[in-house]
């Protein structure tokens, strides 16, 4: 029986070492020199014979553990972590593979962004650099659905040629006509976003003080929308800069001089920049394509201007403003 085996080994082996504790035999010794003692030398793993006798009972020791499989450890040497389970070619086994040989790479499942309605508003109010994007606003609802798929969007524009901020904050709360057609005030409508543009194309003169009273006027502009629509956000748009060397080249009854078109494109680059910093110091959120379409120099990037009249769009430039407030929606998360 199997557990009279391990009693009678028990005993042997505490009687054995009990003996030749005192002469300090740790080890067993060589089969080779039984008469010598072998200075004494930790080992890790018992020789096959006992006390240097291959003994009958050694033999069944040795018998006895080659029948008693023992758990599997696997070495640590010189204090390293364990290898790890290895496959049939003695290689470390691989991570499961995708199809191309590769490690798979999770894929995350992109969030889904949702308007705060299912149907959105979105009025675009300013002078003739709002008009000429078009009913669409420059394609701004196609822009918007890539974010908010499930929304559909109704844009309305407001952009009146040839008038300054004082027509946009007239048009607020009063009806009007242009190009043949009738149109309700913006407020009448409830939009749910009012796109404010600076106006700059059509500013005041440069005297004294003109800058000031357009920076009033857009104050009473923002207090008109938040008194009347406290739930409608607002964002202050920035156009496209205007290019001084060809600034108006092929418009009808406009015909500037080089000096002339230096003039007129620092005046209206004033007032484009006066609003980009009253929405800064305001902290409206700001679609701001003045400064990205300009040069190193600060002119106005002609791939962006209407080759016709070189003051308007042209389709790249119309896109283009038409992406940087559509990213100034989505950034701002003004529809959710």
């Amino acid at each position: 029986m199997r557990w009279v085996a391990i009693v009678v080994i028990a005993i042997f082996l505490s009687f054995g070492f009990s003996v030749y504790a005192s002469e300090g035999i740790i080890s067993p010794l060589a089969d080779s020199d039984v008469s010598t003692p072998a200075p004494p030398v930790i080992v890790s793993l018992p020789a096959p014979s006992v006390l240097g006798v291959q003994s009958s009972l050694g033999n069944a020791v040795t018998q006895f553990f080659s029948v008693t499989p023992t758990p599997l450890r696997l070495p640590d040497f010189a204090g390293q972590a364990p290898l790890l389970p290895q496959n049939v070619a003695g290689q470390a086994p691989l991570l499961p593979q995708n199809v191309a040989g590769q490690a798979p790479t999770p894929t995350p499942t992109p969030a889904t962004r949702l308007t705060r309605k299912s149907h959105m508003t979105i009025t675009l109010l300013g002078d003739s650099m709002i008009d000429t994007l078009g009913p669409d606003g420059g394609g701004l609802a196609e822009k918007l659905n890539k974010t908010y798929p499930s929304a559909t969007f109704t844009i309305i524009n407001h952009g009146v040629g040839g008038q300054n901020i004082d027509t946009g904050l007239l048009h607020l709360t009063n009806g009007y006509s242009y190009l043949g057609a009738t149109r309700p005030s913006v407020i009448s409508q409830s939009p749910d976003v009012i796109v404010v543009e600076s106006f700059g194309y059509n500013p005041y003169s440069y005297d004294t003080g003109a800058l000031e009273t357009h920076w009033l006027r857009l104050a009473s502009i923002m207090d008109t929308i938040k008194q009347q629509l406290p739930q409608t956000k607002i964002v202050i748009a920035a156009t496209i800069a205007p290019n001084w060397n060809v600034f108006g080249d092929g418009a009808p009854f406009i015909n500037f001089s080089a000096n002339g078109k230096r003039q007129k494109v620092a005046t209206i680059d004033s007032y484009i920049e006066s609003t980009i910093s009253f929405a800064k110091g305001e902290h409206y959120p700001l679609a701001d394509a003045y400064d990205a379409s300009k040069t190193a120099d600060g002119n106005g990037m002609i791939q962006y201007i209407n080759p016709g009249d070189h003051i308007h769009y042209s389709d790249s430039g119309r896109a283009f403003f038409s992406q940087i407030l559509a990213n100034t929606i989505i950034t701002n998360r003004l529809l959710e």
